[in-house]
Protein backbone atom coordinates (compact mmCIF):
# COMPACT_ATOMS: atom_id res chain seq x y z
CA UNK A 1 0.00 0.00 0.00
CA UNK A 2 0.98 3.32 -0.53
CA UNK A 3 0.60 6.44 1.03
CA UNK A 4 -2.35 8.52 -0.86
CA UNK A 5 -2.17 11.74 1.28
CA UNK A 6 0.63 12.76 3.61
CA UNK A 7 -0.11 15.97 5.97
CA UNK A 8 2.40 17.95 8.05
CA UNK A 9 3.24 20.98 10.52
CA UNK A 10 -0.01 22.11 9.42
CA UNK A 11 -0.83 25.38 11.02
CA UNK A 12 -4.48 26.95 9.87
CA UNK A 13 -4.59 30.89 11.44
CA UNK A 14 -7.30 33.75 11.11
CA UNK A 15 -5.59 36.01 8.86
CA UNK A 16 -6.99 39.33 10.42
CA UNK A 17 -6.98 38.24 13.34
CA UNK A 18 -3.67 36.15 13.35
CA UNK A 19 -5.37 33.61 16.04
CA UNK A 20 -3.86 29.96 15.81
CA UNK A 21 -6.94 27.70 15.12
CA UNK A 22 -4.45 24.24 13.83
CA UNK A 23 -1.73 23.99 15.22
CA UNK A 24 1.48 21.34 13.58
CA UNK A 25 -1.48 18.37 12.54
CA UNK A 26 -0.02 15.79 10.67
CA UNK A 27 -1.16 12.22 9.88
CA UNK A 28 -0.85 9.89 6.49
CA UNK A 29 -3.64 8.08 4.94
CA UNK A 30 -2.33 4.85 2.68
CA UNK A 31 -4.56 2.99 0.05
CA UNK A 32 -7.13 1.06 1.63
CA UNK A 33 -7.08 2.12 4.68
CA UNK A 34 -9.45 4.53 7.28
CA UNK A 35 -7.95 7.82 9.45
CA UNK A 36 -10.98 8.79 11.96
CA UNK A 37 -10.62 12.55 13.31
CA UNK A 38 -12.85 12.42 16.57
CA UNK A 39 -12.76 15.58 19.02
CA UNK A 40 -15.11 18.05 20.14
CA UNK A 41 -16.90 20.50 18.15
CA UNK A 42 -14.06 23.44 17.79
CA UNK A 43 -11.57 21.52 18.23
CA UNK A 44 -10.93 21.44 14.62
CA UNK A 45 -11.30 18.23 12.61
CA UNK A 46 -13.28 20.04 9.93
CA UNK A 47 -10.85 22.74 9.41
CA UNK A 48 -7.90 20.05 8.70
CA UNK A 49 -10.02 18.81 5.78
CA UNK A 50 -11.21 22.05 4.37
CA UNK A 51 -7.49 23.16 3.99
CA UNK A 52 -6.83 19.50 2.57
CA UNK A 53 -9.68 19.91 -0.37
CA UNK A 54 -8.66 23.82 -0.86
CA UNK A 55 -11.89 24.85 0.59
CA UNK A 56 -10.49 27.49 2.96
CA UNK A 57 -11.38 31.20 1.86
CA UNK A 58 -7.47 32.25 1.20
CA UNK A 59 -8.59 35.74 2.58
CA UNK A 60 -9.68 34.95 5.56
CA UNK A 61 -7.42 32.04 6.83
CA UNK A 62 -3.41 31.35 6.38
CA UNK A 63 -2.90 27.78 5.65
CA UNK A 64 1.13 26.61 6.09
CA UNK A 65 2.96 23.43 6.32
CA UNK A 66 2.71 20.94 3.86
CA UNK A 67 -0.44 18.66 2.33
CA UNK A 68 1.04 16.12 -0.38
CA UNK A 69 -1.43 14.25 -2.76
CA UNK A 70 0.45 11.12 -3.70
CA UNK A 71 3.67 13.15 -3.62
CA UNK A 72 2.39 16.45 -4.95
CA UNK A 73 2.22 19.66 -2.94
CA UNK A 74 -1.43 20.56 -2.79
CA UNK A 75 -0.30 24.06 -1.30
CA UNK A 76 1.37 24.78 -4.26
CA UNK A 77 -0.50 23.98 -7.01
CA UNK A 78 -2.84 26.85 -8.91
CA UNK A 79 -6.32 26.99 -8.98
CA UNK A 80 -6.64 24.86 -12.52
CA UNK A 81 -4.97 21.93 -10.62
CA UNK A 82 -6.67 22.28 -7.13
CA UNK A 83 -9.98 21.74 -9.42
CA UNK A 84 -8.68 18.67 -11.00
CA UNK A 85 -8.36 17.05 -8.23
CA UNK A 86 -10.78 17.94 -5.77
CA UNK A 87 -13.58 16.21 -6.35
CA UNK A 88 -12.38 13.91 -8.60
CA UNK A 89 -9.11 12.11 -6.94
CA UNK A 90 -10.15 13.81 -3.89
CA UNK A 91 -13.97 14.15 -2.57
CA UNK A 92 -15.72 15.34 0.27
CA UNK A 93 -18.83 14.53 2.14
CA UNK A 94 -19.94 17.49 3.86
CA UNK A 95 -22.06 17.97 6.94
CA UNK A 96 -24.52 20.23 5.84
CA UNK A 97 -26.10 19.00 2.69
CA UNK A 98 -28.62 22.09 2.78
CA UNK A 99 -26.21 24.78 1.81
CA UNK A 100 -24.19 22.38 -0.50
CA UNK A 101 -26.78 22.09 -2.97
CA UNK A 102 -28.04 24.57 -5.73
CA UNK A 103 -31.67 25.39 -4.63
CA UNK A 104 -32.47 26.39 -8.09
CA UNK A 105 -31.63 23.75 -10.10
CA UNK A 106 -33.08 19.72 -9.71
CA UNK A 107 -30.92 17.19 -8.29
CA UNK A 108 -30.46 15.03 -11.19
CA UNK A 109 -29.27 17.92 -12.97
CA UNK A 110 -26.45 18.31 -10.32
CA UNK A 111 -25.30 15.20 -9.80
CA UNK A 112 -24.56 15.02 -13.87
CA UNK A 113 -23.05 18.24 -13.63
CA UNK A 114 -20.68 17.63 -11.23
CA UNK A 115 -19.44 14.22 -12.73
CA UNK A 116 -19.29 15.38 -16.08
CA UNK A 117 -17.45 18.18 -14.74
CA UNK A 118 -14.24 15.57 -13.85
CA UNK A 119 -14.88 12.97 -16.74
CA UNK A 120 -15.54 14.49 -20.19
CA UNK A 121 -18.64 11.71 -20.43
CA UNK A 122 -21.75 12.43 -22.51
CA UNK A 123 -25.17 13.52 -20.15
CA UNK A 124 -27.19 10.48 -20.93
CA UNK A 125 -24.04 8.37 -19.43
CA UNK A 126 -23.83 10.79 -16.64
CA UNK A 127 -27.27 10.60 -15.68
CA UNK A 128 -27.47 6.76 -15.33
CA UNK A 129 -23.98 6.76 -13.10
CA UNK A 130 -25.99 9.37 -10.40
CA UNK A 131 -29.42 7.25 -10.50
CA UNK A 132 -26.96 3.92 -9.89
CA UNK A 133 -25.15 6.01 -6.98
CA UNK A 134 -28.49 6.98 -5.44
CA UNK A 135 -29.88 3.12 -5.16
CA UNK A 136 -26.68 2.14 -3.42
CA UNK A 137 -27.58 5.00 -0.65
CA UNK A 138 -30.91 3.44 -0.47
CA UNK A 139 -32.89 6.54 -1.57
CA UNK A 140 -36.76 5.41 -2.87
CA UNK A 141 -37.50 6.00 -6.20
CA UNK A 142 -33.98 7.46 -7.32
CA UNK A 143 -35.03 8.48 -11.19
CA UNK A 144 -38.00 10.52 -9.84
CA UNK A 145 -36.22 11.55 -6.79
CA UNK A 146 -33.36 13.23 -9.91
CA UNK A 147 -36.47 15.32 -11.20
CA UNK A 148 -36.78 16.58 -7.71
CA UNK A 149 -35.56 20.29 -5.99
CA UNK A 150 -33.59 20.11 -2.60
CA UNK A 151 -36.03 21.91 -1.20
CA UNK A 152 -38.49 19.38 -1.33
CA UNK A 153 -36.46 16.76 -0.28
CA UNK A 154 -35.60 15.86 3.91
CA UNK A 155 -32.14 16.57 5.72
CA UNK A 156 -31.71 12.91 5.50
CA UNK A 157 -32.22 12.46 1.98
CA UNK A 158 -30.30 15.68 0.90
CA UNK A 159 -26.82 13.98 2.86
CA UNK A 160 -27.40 10.78 0.96
CA UNK A 161 -27.55 12.36 -1.97
CA UNK A 162 -24.07 13.97 -1.00
CA UNK A 163 -22.82 10.50 -0.39
CA UNK A 164 -24.39 9.34 -3.59
CA UNK A 165 -22.45 12.67 -5.38
CA UNK A 166 -18.99 11.63 -3.83
CA UNK A 167 -19.08 7.90 -4.08
CA UNK A 168 -20.21 7.92 -8.09
CA UNK A 169 -16.45 9.48 -9.14
CA UNK A 170 -14.70 6.78 -7.38
CA UNK A 171 -12.29 8.81 -5.91
CA UNK A 172 -8.75 8.02 -4.44
CA UNK A 173 -10.07 9.51 -1.08
CA UNK A 174 -12.73 10.31 0.58
CA UNK A 175 -13.46 12.70 3.53
CA UNK A 176 -16.72 12.46 5.01
CA UNK A 177 -17.50 15.12 7.36
CA UNK A 178 -20.06 13.55 9.80
CA UNK A 179 -21.47 11.86 6.93
CA UNK A 180 -24.15 9.75 8.81
CA UNK A 181 -25.10 12.67 11.43
CA UNK A 182 -28.47 13.17 9.64
CA UNK A 183 -29.39 9.47 9.11
CA UNK A 184 -31.51 7.10 10.86
CA UNK A 185 -29.72 3.78 12.11
CA UNK A 186 -30.71 1.94 9.35
CA UNK A 187 -29.35 4.62 6.71
CA UNK A 188 -26.32 4.81 8.86
CA UNK A 189 -25.85 1.02 8.45
CA UNK A 190 -26.30 1.21 4.17
CA UNK A 191 -24.01 4.44 4.02
CA UNK A 192 -21.22 2.92 6.82
CA UNK A 193 -21.53 -0.46 4.86
CA UNK A 194 -21.20 1.36 1.13
CA UNK A 195 -17.64 2.92 2.73
CA UNK A 196 -16.22 -0.23 4.02
CA UNK A 197 -17.06 -1.58 0.42
CA UNK A 198 -15.09 0.98 -1.01
CA UNK A 199 -12.13 1.21 1.33
CA UNK A 200 -12.05 -2.72 0.80
CA UNK A 201 -11.19 -1.68 -3.03
CA UNK A 202 -8.19 0.39 -1.92
CA UNK A 203 -9.92 3.68 -1.55
CA UNK A 204 -8.82 5.99 1.11
CA UNK A 205 -11.40 7.06 4.01
CA UNK A 206 -10.85 10.33 6.80
CA UNK A 207 -13.83 10.02 8.91
CA UNK A 208 -14.73 13.39 10.62
CA UNK A 209 -16.69 12.25 13.84
CA UNK A 210 -17.70 12.30 17.36
CA UNK A 211 -19.69 9.48 16.59
CA UNK A 212 -17.49 6.27 18.70
CA UNK A 213 -18.93 3.70 16.81
CA UNK A 214 -18.47 4.84 13.27
CA UNK A 215 -14.66 5.33 14.42
CA UNK A 216 -14.63 1.74 15.26
CA UNK A 217 -16.77 0.33 12.77
CA UNK A 218 -14.36 1.43 9.93
CA UNK A 219 -11.19 3.26 11.18
CA UNK A 220 -8.05 1.63 11.50
CA UNK A 221 -6.08 4.17 13.06
CA UNK A 222 -7.28 7.84 14.61
CA UNK A 223 -6.38 11.23 15.70
CA UNK A 224 -8.03 12.74 18.52
CA UNK A 225 -8.14 16.25 18.57
CA UNK A 226 -8.63 19.11 21.00
CA UNK A 227 -8.47 22.75 20.67
CA UNK A 228 -6.60 22.78 17.30
CA UNK A 229 -3.85 20.09 18.37
CA UNK A 230 -3.59 16.50 18.11
CA UNK A 231 -3.36 15.23 21.78
CA UNK A 232 -3.31 11.22 20.78
CA UNK A 233 -2.60 9.59 17.92
CA UNK A 234 -1.91 5.74 17.05
CA UNK A 235 -3.97 2.13 15.69
CA UNK A 236 -7.65 2.94 16.54
CA UNK A 237 -7.26 -0.30 19.00
CA UNK A 238 -4.52 0.83 21.08
CA UNK A 239 -5.87 4.18 21.58
CA UNK A 240 -9.29 3.29 22.86
CA UNK A 241 -8.18 0.20 24.33
CA UNK A 242 -5.34 1.98 26.15
CA UNK A 243 -5.52 5.65 25.80
CA UNK A 244 -2.73 7.80 27.09
CA UNK A 245 -4.09 11.05 27.71
CA UNK A 246 -7.08 11.82 30.41
CA UNK A 247 -8.76 14.01 27.17
CA UNK A 248 -9.29 10.90 25.08
CA UNK A 249 -10.21 8.60 28.67
CA UNK A 250 -13.25 11.23 28.96
CA UNK A 251 -14.18 11.29 25.72
CA UNK A 252 -14.49 7.51 25.62
CA UNK A 253 -16.07 7.22 28.93
CA UNK A 254 -19.18 9.64 27.69
CA UNK A 255 -19.44 7.15 24.87
CA UNK A 256 -22.29 4.96 25.54
CA UNK A 257 -21.42 3.44 22.02
CA UNK A 258 -17.78 1.75 23.00
CA UNK A 259 -17.37 -0.86 25.29
CA UNK A 260 -14.23 -2.87 26.01
CA UNK A 261 -13.53 -6.51 25.76
CA UNK A 262 -10.98 -9.22 27.43
CA UNK A 263 -9.87 -11.77 25.73
CA UNK A 264 -8.85 -15.07 26.71
CA UNK A 265 -5.40 -14.22 25.44
CA UNK A 266 -5.41 -11.55 27.94
CA UNK A 267 -5.66 -8.99 25.54
CA UNK A 268 -7.60 -6.22 25.49
CA UNK A 269 -9.76 -4.81 22.18
CA UNK A 270 -12.30 -2.19 21.55
CA UNK A 271 -15.70 -3.38 19.93
CA UNK A 272 -18.85 -0.92 18.80
CA UNK A 273 -21.77 -1.21 20.37
CA UNK A 274 -23.86 -0.67 17.07
CA UNK A 275 -27.79 -0.55 17.32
Amino acid sequence: MSDLLEVNRLDIRLRQEGKLLVSQAGFKVREGRALAVVGESGSGKTLICKAVMQLLSRRSFAVSGSIRYRGRELLDMDDKAVRSLCGSKLAMIVQNPMTALDPSAKIGNQMAETLRAHLKIPRREALEAAAAALEKTNLPRPRQLMNSYPHALSGGMLQRIIVAMALMQKPDLIIADEATTALDVRNQGIILDELAQLKSTGIGLILITHDFAVAARLADDVIVMKEGRAVEAGPLQQVFASPQEAYTRELLAASILVREETHDSGQRAVQAVYH
